[in-house]
């Protein structure tokens, strides 16, 4: 058994005096980006928007954050969706909505493939089931230029330290804007070790595709146009193998569609409630 203690946060009660009563609000359980990232950026907006009205909690996965960093071989998407379904038992929240942010929506598809009745609604920002490196690669070009598309092939083909370095540099700021790209490369505590392992072994295997019909839960897609790491044409395949979706798009919107589209944290308020 390769165990495994997780770091969670929880913001706004589930229960709430409404009149002379408790009234229960939904729960949202939030997946960050990655790979290896963690929570804290969505402690400045989504997070804090939806705690006004459900219960929200944040999770760093294994090998991200403040959780274990755990080995290797632990670092894939099987395992990362059976700690989530562990956690969440353990800390005894049933059904919750769960949300998953880039990367994070891999982890959010594959616990609602297994486990289909604990998800009482789905909530993916960019969500892709497979990582298609020549799109990726492709959408770097037109939007960052020959630069960003030469560190993204490079990063992608023969993942390394040096060539994570040179990805974060030049594909970065194509991600997000420039004006607070800064504050979320400092942000989050990083686990590159984990982003070049992902990307040499699972990201170039992994499909969902074949699952997605399985889906039980009523799902909301938020698609931005510009997220060269999420391309419109695999946010498509989503949304075109889930059996219940709506679909919420943002022109011109990147990575960061909470920030860039900050009207997606109404559609998703709604949605939930």
């Amino acid at each position: 058994m390769n165990a495994a203690r997780l770091f969670f946060d929880i913001q706004g009660a589930q229960l709430r005096p409404e009149g002379p009563w408790l009234a229960e609000r939904p729960t949202v359980v939030i997946l960050h980006t990655g790979p290896g990232s963690d929570h804290t950026a969505y402690k400045e907006h989504i997070g804090p928007y939806l705690a006004e009205t459900a219960q929200v909690v944040y999770i760093d996965l294994r090998g991200c954050g403040l959780s274990d960093r755990s080995t290797p071989e632990a670092w894939n998407v099987e395992t990362w969706s059976s700690d989530l379904h562990a956690l969440l038992e353990r800390i005894g929240i049933e059904r919750p909505v769960v949300l998953g942010a880039g990367f994070g929506c891999y982890v959010a598809l594959r616990y609602a493939q297994r486990w289909p009745a604990d998800v009482s609604k789905l909530v993916l920002s960019n969500p892709n089931a497979r990582a298609v490196t020549e799109r990726m690669i492709e959408r770097y070009g037109e939007l960052g230029g020959p630069k960003a598309a030469a560190s993204a092939r490079e990063f992608f083909e023969r993942p390394s330290e040096s060539s994570i370095a040179a990805f974060l540099r030049d594909c970065f700021t194509v991600m997000v804007p420039p004006v607070y790209a800064a504050r979320l490369m400092l942000m989050p505590i990083w686990n590159l070790e984990l982003a070049i392992h992902w990307t040499a072994t699972e990201m170039k295997t992994l499909d969902l595709r074949p699952g997605l019909g399985s889906i039980e839960a009523p799902t909301l897609v938020l698609a931005a146009s510009h997220d060269p790491q999420y391309p419109p044409a695999s946010i498509a395949e989503v949304i075109d193998g889930l059996p219940d979706v709506c679909v919420e798009h943002y022109p011109g919107a990147r990575h960061s569609v909470f920030r860039d589209a900050p009207e997606s944290m109404a559609a998703i308020a709604e949605f939930v409630a």
